[in-house]
């Protein structure tokens, strides 16, 4: 069994109440094949300090089987020292997804690249900082691409009217003024 690439996240939230809204987009993007995941954990801080961890996985019985002595691994990729260091980074009264999730659409991919033996010589994420100052710039491209548009269909149909008026004027019978 050929495993996409394996991708972890945490998420810190204020408070300690989680929306759901999340976990309905990570359901939407395992349900369309985009990922699995494979581990999850919510972990709450209360005001006192007081960690609790719930931990979640989307690896059926059928998956953990073909996998072997490698779904323990998998499902309990976490380690209890990884819980407590997501953990240390919430404020108390917080909390925090911690996510271990497969890119299940690579795995063609990376099996097309084997099998033309091709080998990965190298690859990570743009950071979250750099992907953000990425997606600014990008928006302020965009408002300035809309307002160049705009400007531009402003100065269409400003042509467009005075060309029109300009042409229906030629087509109009002239109408001679009487002194």
């Amino acid at each position: 069994m050929t495993l996409g690439p394996l991708e972890y996240l945490i998420v810190g939230f204020e408070g300690t109440r989680f929306t759901g809204q999340i976990l309905a987009e990570l359901r939407a993007a395992r349900d369309k094949g985009i990922i699995r995941v494979v581990d999850l954990f919510a972990i709450r801080k209360d005001e006192q300090g007081n960690v609790t961890a719930l931990e979640l996985s989307d690896l059926s019985v059928e998956e953990a089987a073909e996998l072997g002595p490698l779904a323990g691994d998998l499902m309990g990729m976490f380690a209890p020292e990884d819980i407590e260091q997501a953990a240390a980074s919430i404020p108390n009264n917080g909390a925090a997804g911690l996510l271990l999730f497969e890119h299940t659409w690579a795995i063609g991919l990376k099996e097309a690249i084997k099998n033309a033996g091709g080998v990965a010589i190298a690859g990570g994420f743009v950071s979250p900082d750099v992907l953000q100052e990425l997606e600014q710039d990008l928006e302020a491209a965009q408002q300035g691409a809309g307002q160049e548009q705009a400007a531009t269909r402003h100065h269409l149909q400003h042509s467009q009217s005075t060309s029109n008026r300009h042409h229906l004027h030629h087509r109009l019978p002239h109408q001679r003024r009487l002194a």
